[in-house]
């Protein structure tokens, strides 16, 4: 790191366990070049690299629209302890990452204040609500894109005034390019990294475990725990011997195991997992596990978004990734909202342990990582586009 160069000051907004690991990892590669003071939100991996935190990622969890209405006086409230932190802080620039329904009303306040917005990992408008589009170009002043299809989709819809670079996705980078080794009859399940999808989709999860280890007594299963989730109440309720969920535990007894290592080396030694929609699925495509996606939101949220927002494509990543926007091929089964009970998870876990689509599966997912590759190296390419940004609005060498 050179040491004439003038510290960089960030205030990052990563409210969630992936995005918490995704900042680390930029703002650990922009460290090598730059000393970083960081203030504002992140998990553990954050405050590792020496963030100060106002709040703990484990504290932002909300998923859907309508389940984020509920939060809307604590959401405001903390919008103004952010703008006051950025005004007494005056941060180089604001990192944000995921949580669009919260960082796209967060960010014009401090577009206000003259601070370089950055949002690193797009929002899904190329899936839903396309119009944010507009919203993002008058308050983003740099987005960087992590999906192939991205860099299109947005050359060709947004104000020409937003800009944008393609990086790659960091997946790719942050786990290792290892050959898949699993270990027969050993399944990985991951509920989420939030407590609402813990709500939606633990039980059900855990339950179907149950039904499939009755059939199969030499089946095992292990539960990564989410760096978010490590301190939550509610899942401690969920995984304890006295919870709603006791006699499934204790049907599996010690053939159930808690790990709370990084989810990707549970991936890597599992035969198949059953995951909730989110970048797991990307994580798992990568190592190359057969997975079943599954995800529940909702009522309210899932009405919008079939009856007002129309969307009809598929909801996990990696199958947008193989068959592209609005594509009928599901490379990975998908088991959502009403359909998410113990039978059907199960019953769609069992189709995919067993030949020929297991080996189908694992053959297409090879073929992930370069698909996510992108030119060079993603987290270096993001860091780059950064640097270089705050350059030119500085007028200094980055």
């Amino acid at each position: 790191m050179a040491e004439d160069k003038k510290p960089l000051k960030v205030l990052v907004v990563a409210g969630e366990a992936s995005a918490d690991l995704h900042a680390f990892h930029l703002l650990e590669k922009i460290g090598e070049e730059r000393a970083l003071t960081l203030v504002g939100i992140g998990g553990d991996a954050l405050v590792g690299l020496g963030l100060k935190p106002i709040k703990h990622a484990r504290d932002m969890a909300v998923v859907g629209l309508t389940e984020a209405v509920k939060k809307i006086p604590q959401t405001l409230k903390l919008f103004n302890e952010l703008e006051a932190l950025a005004k007494h802080e005056r941060p180089d620039c604001v990192l944000l990452l995921d949580l669009p329904d919260f960082n796209l009303r967060l960010a014009p306040r401090f577009k206000k204040l003259g601070i370089p917005v950055i949002y690193y990992i797009s929002p899904q408008v190329w899936a839903w609500r396309s119009g944010r589009v507009k919203q993002m170009a008058a308050c983003l002043d740099l987005l960087l894109l992590i999906l192939p299809f991205e860099e299109s989709w947005y050359a060709e819809r947004a104000p020409k005034n937003l800009r944008t670079e393609y990086v790659g996705h960091p997946v790719t980078e942050e786990i290792p390019d290892l050959p898949y080794a699993p270990v027969e009859n050993r399944v990985v399940l991951m509920p989420g990294s939030r407590e609402s999808e813990w709500e939606n989709l633990f039980g059900p999860m855990i339950q179907a475990a149950a039904l499939l280890g009755r059939g199969n007594p030499r089946l095992e299963f292990r539960l990564p725990l989410a760096s978010t989730l490590r301190q939550s109440a509610l899942a401690a309720e969920y995984l304890s011997d006295h919870g709603p969920y006791a006699e499934a535990l204790a049907s599996l007894g010690d053939r159930f195991r808690v790990v709370n290592g990084a989810a990707h080396e549970s991936l890597r030694e599992a035969c198949a997992a059953l995951i909730a929609s989110g970048t797991a699925t990307l994580e798992a495509a990568v190592v190359g596990t057969p997975m079943v996606v599954a995800y529940k939101v909702s009522g309210g949220t899932a009405f919008l978004v079939k009856h007002v927002i129309r969307y009809r494509g598929p909801v996990a990543i990696v199958n947008i990734i193989h068959g592209g926007l609005g594509t009928l091929d599901r490379t990975v089964p998908e088991v959502l909202q009403n359909d998410v009970t113990p039978e059907a998870l199960a019953s769609a876990l069992r189709q995919v342990m067993a030949e020929p689509t297991w080996g189908i599966q694992k053959e297409a997912l090879a073929r992930t990582r370069p698909l996510l590759q992108g030119p060079g190296m993603p987290v270096a390419n993001a860091a780059g586009a950064i640097l270089r940004f705050l350059s030119e609005r500085s007028g200094r060498p980055a």
